[in-house]
């Protein structure tokens, strides 16, 4: 499944490794300075996880502001797919909030 997604997000393989596309793709996150602020979540079964908490830890280590959340019990895609709708609120309060302080 994977490859499918791969190719339905970034069709043109040669661009999958761009930094806008893939910030954590192995040397696209050697140097950081300079980077925007981001916020960064992770849910807890998803198996692109540890990419993305590596990436969070390496903004933090570059200085950057950051902020990691971790959604606990969910996968993938759980706020489409999901049973419970509540995970899903609470990041969208999050993403919103994050949002507000930013543009404020």
């Amino acid at each position: 499944m994977a490859a499918f997604f791969d190719k339905a997000y970034i069709p043109e393989p040669a661009r999958r490794t761009d930094p806008l596309v893939s910030p954590a793709w192995k040397g696209n996150s050697d140097d950081l300075t300079g980077i925007a602020p981001a916020l960064v979540i992770t849910a807890e079964h998803d198996r692109l996880r540890a990419e993305a908490v590596d990436y969070a830890a390496k903004l933090k280590e570059a200085g950057a502001l950051v902020a990691h959340h971790d959604v606990p019990g969910v996968d993938h895609g759980y706020d489409l797919l999901g049973d419970d709708p509540e995970p899903a609120r609470k990041m969208y309060g999050i993403i919103a909030e994050h949002v507000r302080n930013a543009t404020t």
